[in-house]
């Protein structure tokens, strides 16, 4: 494997460790917020509020950017986010009330949004099509990097401090991007032919192999007289399989955010605390957990090429039910009965399982097979409202969540969780198409041109 292509995705990938940060910061300060020596203590509803409105924002700047990425490309809009998320950062530096952490919560969120639909479609672009499902799920491991560090720092740490590091790591991230190139697709989309060469000549090296220039040219030259915003997506559902590809899109979405993986990382501590287990404090269990998911995702990177898509996704699904079913159960016997120590295993067990199902599959291969299927003309737009859409329903789930688990019971917001997604394996089973290897050109002629061979 050519270490080129796989430095420039790792460079690439170190804005989403930012956007991991941002969405890990809620596991360990909500709880000192809420602490009762807080200099601003904050309400479980204000918590609900501090974690939903995260995806919110994010929501919004995957709308931006069907707007952004393929006006000034995949690479200037990643190097644009910098100005939003030290902002966000600046806030939560500066901020001494719940209204400052809202408004950069949301801040933070659009500018993971815009990085994370940019930043998927740049890793996938510049990645070969025998190893783009694992550099695609390097891009999100970074997410979980950013999680294990957010925890990490923010267990031992202040507020003031958090923002600190993570300041340092959003501008390291900026000075090492601005010197890589664009994704010679988008260069070619451009007419930009020169620099399209030279791009890939310095993912590939000199011996650039013929056929995949030949590849590239064939995905972008199918492109639309008119191929606007939304004029290409009008263009794609005229096509024989286009609704089919939108379709994929919005389901896949839809059952990612179902898994519940925002809970998980969100509220990962507070949920600790609930399980009553004295041995170790809640914050190193959180780290713990953390862990298991970053080692557990590599399991992903490592099987996403060689069993595919759809298999890792099915086993993830299963794991999501029943261990959210088992902590369903957990809780409904704590809440119906005085002593539950002997049973705080079940809890832990059920955790780490869930964490590790999410890992397996349902934290990147939606976001993967999403950034595929979609022809080049209409990638952006498709793609962005996908993650829109994704990050819409995660912010429903999550505020939804937090309201049944803390006002009602705890058992039935995860019964909840586990109910929502028995709908799902079936659509994985019988419907979600397989891309394992396969490149743009051959996804295009399988799902939206519908050739048969």
């Amino acid at each position: 494997m050519n270490a080129k292509f796989c430095a420039v995705a790792f460079i690439a990938s170190l804005a989403h460790l930012t956007v991991g940060m941002l969405l890990g910061w809620t596991s360990p300060m909500i709880p000192k917020l809420m602490a009762e020596d807080s200099t601003l203590r904050i309400t479980k509803d204000e918590a609900s509020w501090m974690v939903s409105l995260f995806k919110f924002g994010m929501a919004f700047g995957c709308f931006i950017s069907i707007f952004v990425v393929d006006l000034a490309g995949r690479k200037l809009a990643i190097l644009a986010t910098i100005f939003p998320t030290l902002c966000s950062w600046f806030l939560t530096l500066l901020g001494r009330s719940i209204l400052t952490l809202y408004l950069a919560r949301v801040v933070g969120g659009a500018a993971s949004g815009i990085i994370f639909t940019a930043g998927s479609m740049y890793v996938t672009e510049i990645a070969p099509p025998h190893v783009r499902g694992a550099l695609g799920s390097c891009f999100v491991l970074m997410d979980y990097c950013g999680n294990l560090l957010g925890y990490v720092v923010g267990s031992f740490t202040s507020m003031e401090e958090y923002s600190y590091v993570a300041i340092s790591v959003s501008t390291v991230q900026f000075l090492l991007f601005v010197w890589l190139p664009e994704t010679p697709y988008y260069l070619l989309r451009r007419k930009r032919y020169g620099a399209a060469m030279d791009s890939l000549i310095f993912l590939r090296g000199p011996m650039v192999s013929a056929e995949e220039m030949d590849s590239i040219i064939r995905s972008v030259e199918c492109e639309p007289e008119n191929s606007g915003v939304f004029s290409s997506v009008l263009h794609l559902i005229t096509q024989p399989g286009g609704k089919e590809s939108l379709l994929i899109g919005v389901c896949i979405m839809t059952i990612q955010a179902f898994s519940g993986s925002i809970i998980l990382i969100g509220y990962a501590q507070t949920i600790f605390e609930y399980i009553h287990d004295d041995h170790l404090p809640v914050s190193y269990f959180s780290i713990v957990l953390m862990w298991i998911h970053l080692l557990s995702y590599l399991l992903c990177i490592g099987h996403v090429d060689r069993l595919g898509r759809r298999p890792l996704m099915i086993i993830s699904i299963v794991g999501v039910i029943t261990c959210s079913f088992i902590l369903g159960v957990y809780f409904c016997i704590q809440e119906n009965r005085i002593e539950v120590g002997s049973l705080g295993w079940m809890a832990l067990v059920a955790m780490v399982f869930y964490a590790t199902s999410i890992s397996l599959g349902l934290g990147s291969v939606p976001f993967i097979v999403t950034n595929e299927i979609f022809p080049m003309y209409a990638k952006t737009t498709c793609v962005g409202l996908c993650f829109c859409w994704n990050s819409v329903w995660s912010f429903v789930m999550v505020y939804v969540w937090s309201v049944v688990a803390f006002q009602r019971s705890m058992y039935a917001a995860f019964w909840l969780v586990s109910g929502l997604n028995i709908f799902s394996i079936l659509y994985l089973i019988f419907y979600l198409p397989e891309t394992r290897k396969l490149s743009f050109v051959r996804i295009q002629e399988k799902i939206v041109s519908k050739t048969r061979y």
